[in-house]
């Protein structure tokens, strides 16, 4: 399953949600395209997500809006009875503003500098 947008996509493949947000995303489009995507694609696949890889690659700064969203999404994942990873690829302030935010009990959030590791390690293959 995969859902996309300007500048965005977010999938679904064994046992990983992977997000890609790119230069160029416009910032509400996480309020009114992208969230929404992951609420479609955990609603389905919710017994089988084990974890979460995103890439972020925005020009701007994410706003407190921006933010809270990810911390909902941060939620929705911590209610998947098998969630245990999210991994996280995203430059400097913007990569500890969303580690921040993406608190998740008994799971564990990771920094990577590419996103095929990070989905590797999100999938438990390390």
């Amino acid at each position: 399953m995969k859902r996309s947008g300007d500048s965005w996509s977010l999938e679904y493949d064994d046992g990983v949600v992977i997000g890609r947000f790119r230069e160029g995303m416009p910032l509400s489009a996480f309020e009114t395209g992208a969230y929404p995507a992951f609420e479609a694609i955990c609603a389905q696949h919710s017994e089988d997500i084990i974890g979460t890889a995103d890439l972020v690659e925005l020009d701007d700064a994410l706003g407190t809006e921006v933010l809270d969203i990810w911390e909902q999404a941060a939620q929705e994942s911590s209610q998947l009875p098998n969630y245990r990873r999210g991994a996280l690829v995203a430059d400097g302030i913007t990569n500890l503003s969303l580690k921040n935010k993406l608190r998740v009990p008994n799971a564990e959030i990771k920094g990577f500098e590419n996103l095929d590791d990070a989905i590797a390690w999100a999938r438990g293959e390390d």
